[in-house]
């Protein structure tokens, strides 16, 4: 099984990062900008039976040139692993098998709920747009995870 964190993030290049939120149903992908300060709502893909979208996942992370993916960790409020986050990071050690960029997990409690939330202040309808809710859940989490690499990068290099 591949190592998910092959390089301490704040060693991280310049470059996209892509963000997944990991569902059942519905995989939402995210996407940073070059200098990965924000990210963006992208795609929604969606599992069909029991195969994640792994060559659609692949092909995401081809287009933006990517230096790095997140795949969100559905923990339990306490902290814990459940079956969903046992399932979210055997996703990402698929993915650090067949993609030669570094694979992170990142804490996803309280995205979809941040989404719907999001929603709700532009005066739209979450239950209309399911599958929105799952892009901007992931760019919720790959923003934390942004905001975390940003941290780490500033205390790090001694500034």
């Amino acid at each position: 099984m591949a190592d998910l964190t092959p390089i301490p993030v704040e060693q991280l290049p310049q470059g996209r990062i892509v963000g997944i939120d990991y569902g059942e149903r519905r995989i939402g992908l995210a996407v940073s900008d070059p200098l990965q300060t924000i990210a963006f709502p992208l795609v929604t893909l969606f599992r069909k039976g029991q195969a994640f979208p792994v060559e659609q996942i692949i092909a995401s992370v081809q287009e933006q040139a990517a230096v790095a993916l997140v795949v969100s960790l559905p923990l339990h409020m306490d902290g814990s692993l459940g079956d969903k986050a046992q399932a979210a990071e055997a996703l990402a050690a698929r993915l650090a098998d067949l993609l030669p960029i570094p694979v992170y997990t990142q804490d996803e409690r309280w995205t979809t709920t941040s989404a719907h939330k999001s929603l709700h202040e532009r005066g739209q309808q979450p239950s209309r747009q399911r599958d929105r809710i799952d892009q901007i859940a992931a760019a919720f989490m790959l923003q934390a995870f942004l905001d975390r690499l940003q941290y780490r990068r500033r205390h790090s290099s001694g500034s």
